[in-house]
């Protein structure tokens, strides 16, 4: 039985460091989205300046 468990063990091992990785992922995917929203508000708040000003 000691193979079987520790053969169970290092399945357990390799999914904890899977779903870790997806994680990881998932907040670096979010944090460009995010990022990107961020340069787009900049943007629009340019253009709105540049509009307001030249009026």
């Amino acid at each position: 039985m000691d193979a079987f468990d520790a053969g169970i063990n290092i399945i357990f091992f390799i999914f904890i460091i899977y779903l870790i990785s997806r994680v990881a992922n998932f907040i670096k995917h979010t944090k460009d989205k995010l990022d990107e929203m961020d340069k787009k508000i900049d943007e629009i708040r340019e253009y709105i300046d540049n509009k307001v000003s030249k009026h």
